[in-house]
């Protein structure tokens, strides 16, 4: 068919065409070219350090918070019972102690 044969055609398939410039890595993505460019370096770990961060906090979500239940209950608030008197946020810089402050939350189970 005629789109068949289009695809047959030297701006693709050539010489110095698309596929076969598809097939060389791009620049930067080697050791070798990495080491010329010497501006991508910082912008790796940067990326890298970024992506790093992103998996330990998801990684984070999905085992402290109370959004993912990882237990088989059927009762839906006896997983939050765990969280009672914890500290739920990641950072606490005030210091803020969360003892005993159940205790002044109303109970909606009863």
């Amino acid at each position: 068919s005629r789109l068949l044969r289009a695809a047959d055609h030297p701006y693709l398939m050539g010489p110095g065409g698309r596929k076969e410039n598809n097939l060389k890595p791009m620049q930067g993505m080697t050791a070798k070219t990495l080491n010329h460019h010497k501006a991508l370096q910082p912008l790796f770990v940067i990326i890298g350090a970024g992506m790093v961060f992103v998996c330990a906090y998801i990684g984070r979500l999905a085992s402290k918070t109370t959004d993912v239940n990882w237990t088989k209950k059927k009762d839906p608030s006896a997983p939050m019972e765990y969280y009672a008197d914890r500290q739920f946020k990641m950072l606490n810089p005030l210091g803020i102690s969360y003892e005993g402050r159940s205790a002044i939350r109303p109970k909606y189970d009863q």
